[in-house]
């Protein structure tokens, strides 16, 4: 897994065209996001085809079957995939992948500034101190 050479335009473009997306489950939820903004910027799938959901819990239920949770499920990903690393959290910035905790472990992707995550009135802005962990791919 490698970004692209023109991944920052391929976000912003994303970005802007995404930003008013609501939340749904199994198609636009953190999960369906990242892995949308990580195919937009590498071309690649950082989830496996095989997961599928439509709810909440369908959603929780691939999680648990696949890595047990979020931080499980991202890590397991990462690590089946080359060229994409865990990055000590204060050094995060634009593209990386970002398990965070609010009620509960989201994930979401930092955008230099803040973590990034769907919500129910489009993209929703967090705070970088909300991280638990960090990956980013190969430039």
């Amino acid at each position: 897994m490698k970004k692209l050479p023109d991944w920052e335009i391929k976000y912003r473009e994303f970005m802007f065209k995404h930003k008013d997306t609501p939340f749904v489950w199994g198609k636009w939820d953190c999960c369906m996001f990242s892995n949308a903004v990580i195919k937009t910027i590498t071309g690649e799938d950082l989830i496996p085809k095989t997961l599928k959901w439509k709810d909440e819990v369908t959603a929780k239920k691939a999680i648990k079957g696949y890595g047990k949770t979020i931080l499980g499920s991202i890590t397991k990903a990462a690590k089946e995939k080359k060229g994409i690393n865990v990055i000590d959290k204060a050094y995060m910035t634009k593209g990386d992948l970002v398990v965070f905790k609010q009620e509960s472990q989201l994930v979401g992707i930092c955008d230099g500034m803040s973590i990034v995550s769907p919500s129910e009135d489009g993209i929703e802005v967090l705070q970088n101190d909300l991280a638990v962990k960090v990956w980013r791919i190969d430039a």
